[in-house]
């Protein structure tokens, strides 16, 4: 059993609008979720979710000793691990995506840095495990500014799969819809050129709670009002969505309507643009000034 998915066979159904979003029926077989779904780190994850949170993750990035320690004790996930991490995954991901992708960039940077961008070398993935409790919202928003695709696997228990529940996707009813979700949430977002808004990550508010409709319910409102949903992702065992995040990668997470006392378990892979200096020193004095 090799646990080396690529994109470039398992996707079911791809949609190219205003940003490129696609669904797996089955990235790993049923006997390859069902002996991961057994090792899954809940009870790592659960140590982590603070008394009242809908939700819980396990990062590669904020926890690699926990990481570590979890996957010295499962061969399964480190494979898993290593072969979403690796380069081979990376250049998958480019070659599939590779319309969309060079598309973020200026036609003349396309044409003179093609190879640049297209390098495996400027990439590097992340990979993290997500509990999320029925009440659970994550309201839409188009993701971090650096990443360049979402990956989101899904590990629901025996009858616990559901037609929904695993990443919803948006597209605006109109341009003026557009606008006014953008001038509310982004507010000058839009005096900035259009190819440079996908450094934006625009978010509406959100909720840990277990009863997060009722503290975001009417920014969820507005933006149904403004955004249709164009598919979601089925949460079935082995199944995933995903996405190339840009300026208009709308999708979010909605368990208000989950079966009572559920659990989302799922794995996001995150391929992220590896920051330039220039980025990395603006980090690092960020971190700096919020920690003073």
């Amino acid at each position: 059993m090799s646990l080396k998915p690529k994109l470039s066979e398992a996707i079911r159904e791809r949609f190219d609008e205003r940003f490129t979003f696609f669904i797996c029926d089955q990235l790993f077989t049923q006997t390859e979720a069902s002996n991961l779904l057994k090792q899954f780190p809940t009870e790592v994850i659960e140590s982590f979710r603070q008394k009242h949170a809908s939700h819980a993750t396990l990062s590669s990035l904020r926890h690699p000793t926990e990481i570590e320690s979890f996957l010295q004790e499962s061969q399964a996930w480190r494979e898993v691990y290593l072969w979403f991490t690796s380069n081979a995954f990376v250049s998958d991901v480019l070659r599939t995506f590779e319309e969309p992708i060079l598309a973020k960039y200026p036609l003349i940077i396309r044409v003179l840095f093609r190879r640049w961008i297209l390098n495996e070398s400027r990439y590097y993935g992340e990979v993290q495990f997500s509990l999320r409790h029925t009440g659970s919202v994550l309201s839409p928003h188009t993701d971090n500014a650096d990443k360049v695709l979402a990956l989101i696997v899904y590990f629901p228990g025996e009858s616990e799969s559901t037609p929904g529940g695993g990443t919803a996707f948006y597209r605006p009813r109109s341009r003026r819809s557009e606008f006014k979700v953008f001038g509310k949430y982004i507010r000058w977002g839009w005096l900035i050129p259009l190819r440079l808004r996908r450094l934006l990550s625009v978010k509406l508010p959100t909720s840990d709670s277990l009863d997060a409709m009722r503290e975001v319910g009417e920014h969820l409102d507005f933006f149904d009002t403004h955004y249709q949903r164009v598919l979601d992702a089925p949460y079935v065992l082995g199944g995933a969505g995903g996405f190339i995040k840009n300026q208009f990668s709308w999708h979010d997470l909605r368990l208000h309507d989950f079966p009572p006392g559920g659990v989302r378990r799922s794995l996001l892979v995150n391929v992220f643009l590896r920051p330039s200096k220039a980025r990395s020193f603006i980090n690092r004095l960020s971190f700096f000034r919020r920690s003073t």
